[in-house]
């Protein structure tokens, strides 16, 4: 029972950072949405009027996109978070009942699915811990390296992220409303970033999880003769649920994937180059910033080509689970059902990036390939 309890706590971390920025399923917040909406459309609009100023020096255009990308990408994630808010309350509305012991008729299959509720309740923690230290250490990376001048006197008005505010910076006051008011962004990075992410990614999870559960019954019940039909008939409806449950995610979720997938090529190819830029001139500040930077988008790109691994193994481990059961022992028409069953679960499910690819880890493998291409190409055009 305490095990379960612990296990819905996945939903309580998943609330707190969502409900930051007004998207929690089960209870909408228009005002702080539409607050951090605005928010982000100012942001970036700052953003792209500092890189039309700055067209023509590529140190600054790549170092505009390398923050700006992942504001584009946040902006991008809200928007479908908010789109897909009525679909996913019905979604966790459908899943509470998976943290009662009634839905469990054995330590088997608990343990089964406690093994990726941990994963999940981990990759939440993780993500969005190293998410803040990363966006912190981003946000003041300007500060330490300018700290030597300001102490001398020279007080240098250069703003922690590329931005053009519309107006010239004359003073330290106006400086430092500046500052704070960018300083929002650190907050709306790690639940704009991370929290839409690990929702997914948690529920995914979840949902493998379930169908582990699933091919333990299939073992133990399909062993039980005098109820067969009653079995049979639960563990298919079962599954008939659990593949509606993945579906809505994948629907739901498929172009948060693709940009995802797009963002993070961008992203590493940019990050490395400026990575290896600050190492050679030796600003050490700027070197830890970048690099928690790197573990943070490679992090999330691998949580969603593992998730999406876990998800094809678990729904065609059903299949074997099916085929392992004592079914020769039982009459032709039953050992149809059997069959039926095993047909629909070699059909693997899976998470896509906009219905384009497959996340897996080979998926993961090309995404570092391609970054590693095209951060070659980039060193040698500039």
């Amino acid at each position: 029972m305490q095990d379960l309890v612990r296990a819905s706590k996945l939903i309580i971390w998943n609330k707190r950072f969502l409900s930051c920025l007004g998207l929690w399923p089960c209870k909408e917040n228009q005002f702080l949405f539409t607050l951090s909406t605005m928010y982000m459309i100012i942001y970036i609009t700052m953003a792209v009027n500092h890189l039309i100023k700055n067209m023509r020096q590529m140190e600054i255009v790549v170092a505009n996109l390398t923050d700006n990308v992942l504001f584009t990408m946040i902006l991008g994630k809200m928007i479908m978070c908010k789109r897909s808010c009525k679909i996913m309350n019905k979604f966790l509305r459908s899943v509470e009942n998976d943290f009662s012991t009634e839905m469990y008729n054995n330590v088997q299959e608990k343990t089964a699915y406690l093994y990726y509720n941990r994963i999940a309740i981990a990759f939440v923690k993780f993500s969005t811990f190293i998410a803040g230290l990363a966006s912190v250490l981003y946000y003041l990376k300007k500060f330490f390296s300018n700290w030597s001048a300001t102490v001398s006197g020279n007080i240098s008005y250069e703003l922690p992220y590329p931005v053009d505010p519309f107006f010239e910076i004359k003073d330290t006051s106006t400086y430092a409303c500046i500052c704070i008011y960018l300083a929002i962004a650190v907050v709306i990075i790690v639940c704009g970033y991370s929290g839409p992410d690990a929702f997914v990614l948690s529920m995914t999870l979840h949902v493998c999880g379930q169908f582990a559960t699933l091919s333990c019954k299939v073992d133990t019940l399909l062993r039980d003769h005098e109820n067969y039909r009653r079995h049979i008939s639960n563990i298919v409806l079962r599954h008939h649920h659990l593949i509606t449950l993945a579906e809505i995610i994948e629907d739901s979720f498929n172009m948060i994937c693709l940009q995802q997938t797009l963002g993070t090529v961008i992203l590493l190819c940019f990050t490395l180059y400026f990575t290896l830029t600050n190492s050679e001139v030796g600003e050490d500040a700027n070197i830890i910033a970048f690099v928690l930077y790197i573990c943070c988008v490679i992090s999330t790109i691998f949580a969603y080509c593992y998730v999406g691994e876990c998800l094809i193994i678990e729904s065609t481990r059903l299949r074997e689970a099916f085929y392992n059961s004592d079914w020769y022992n039982n009459s032709s028409s039953r050992t149809k059902l059997i069959g039926i069953c095993m047909l629909r679960a070699e059909k693997p499910l899976m998470l896509t990036a906009g219905k384009f690819c497959m996340l897996s880890l080979n998926t993961f493998t090309s995404i570092l390939k391609t970054s590693m291409a095209y951060l070659s190409v980039l060193r040698k055009f500039i």
